[in-house]
């Protein structure tokens, strides 16, 4: 460990390599081609932005009561009178004004379209949290943290640019999370690690973590028997844009694969980590003795990591608890039901993968950190 203080933006020449390498291949997503292939159908639904021009209050039952305008997309300019409603239909409308910014939605009607306010428009307020959030990171992080930014948009550029798409195009859910997942995992962990030992052995962790973790969900999938909804409300949504024909199966066990891969990133990581800083303090150390030692930390990582993403899923699925709890129903008949055991499994799937990558990542580490000589101790 050295002893010089920490200055957060120091190294500028040694970072801009790095930073280099991100920005080119944040720009080889941009310019890549929009794989995302063509609707199978007619689309059902279509939402744009648009701005409330008038509360039509004097309008009749079951007649339009809003006008709106539209600013973005195809349709901008046009003038369209539609029905105010929220995220929740007519239950708990929102106090629309004139002049506010809104997601309308329009569905295809006889003669004329179905237009309804369906939502507010946040995007300027979201982006003043992830301004905020990039700030808090580049500030205490330095380079690291603008490292760590661009490998964030990386791992989002691959998702929106060739996840998503290629899962619209029929590929395997599964094997593009896969696949994905374990090229990101590189490129990240390179980005904010560094071309270090201990980094490739991270990323090796990460995938033997994540090939188990795809396995484990693939089968309990198949034990729990599920049908092809699985308690979501996400396929009825996908026929109604034209996509209902989707491994909606699949998809829900990519998600499995990609929630647990952000904790499987931080777990291998700071293990790889761990061994790299045991075999520098006793460089006589075997791999047997540095595993050991590893497994130590492993340990207590374990359960702090394991317990934040069983709260994660939780808190994702609080609400629905607690509608299920509020009928007093036995607690096995309700962990019994699908809505309910498709998120259990993905808890407890994304939890065995994460204890798997302690000691998968501690051996790999221990064995390329472990320093060959006479002197070693076994």
């Amino acid at each position: 460990m050295s002893d010089e203080a920490y200055v957060p933006f120091a190294g500028l020449r040694r970072n801009a390599r790095a930073l280099t390498v991100g920005g080119l291949l944040l720009l080889g997503l941009w310019l890549l081609p929009d794989l995302t292939p063509s609707p199978t159908g007619r689309l059902n639904l279509e939402l744009a932005h648009g701005e409330i021009l008038a509360i039509l209050a004097d309008a009749g039952e079951g007649q339009p009561n809003v006008r709106v305008r539209i600013v973005e997309g195809p349709r901008f300019g046009s003038e369209l009178d539609g029905h105010l409603e929220g995220p929740s239909g007519m239950a708990d409308l929102p106090a629309y004004a004139q002049g506010d910014d809104v997601v309308v939605s329009i569905s295809p009607g006889d003669p004329v379209p179905l237009v309804a306010i369906s939502d507010r428009w946040r995007a300027p307020a979201l982006g003043a949290i992830l301004g905020l959030f990039a700030a808090a990171v580049t500030l205490v992080g330095g380079w690291r943290g603008v490292r760590s930014l661009i490998a964030l948009a990386l791992t989002l550029g691959v998702i929106v640019r060739v996840v998503v798409p290629l899962i619209l195009a029929g590929w395997s859910p599964v094997l593009v999370a896969v696949a994905a997942g374990s090229t990101v995992t590189l490129a990240t962990i390179l980005l904010t690690e560094g071309l270090r030992a201990t980094s490739f052995a991270a990323v090796a962790g990460t995938f033997a973590a994540l090939v188990l973790t795809a396995g484990l969900a693939v089968a309990g999938n198949s034990l729990m028997a599920f049908t092809a909804l699985q308690g979501q409300e996400v396929v009825g949504f996908l026929s109604s844009v034209g996509r209902g024909d989707l491994d909606v199966g699949g998809l829900l066990l990519a998600a499995v694969i990609f929630g647990a891969l952000g904790v499987l990133d931080d777990v291998t990581v700071t293990q790889a980590a761990t061994v790299g800083e045991l075999a520098a303090a006793d460089p006589t150390a075997s791999p047997r003795r540095l595993f050991g030692r590893g497994m130590n930390v492993g340990r207590s990582h374990i359960a702090a990591t394991v317990n934040t993403l069983v709260l994660a899923y939780v808190g994702a699925s609080l609400p629905l608890l607690v509608l299920f709890a509020a009928g007093r129903q036995e607690p096995l008949l309700i962990a019994s039901g699908e809505t309910v055991a498709v998120e259990v499994l993905r808890a407890l799937v994304g939890s065995i993968g994460i204890v798997a990558a302690v000691p998968f990542t501690t051996a790999i580490a221990a064995l390329v950190a472990a320093r060959p000589g006479p002197g070693r101790t076994i």
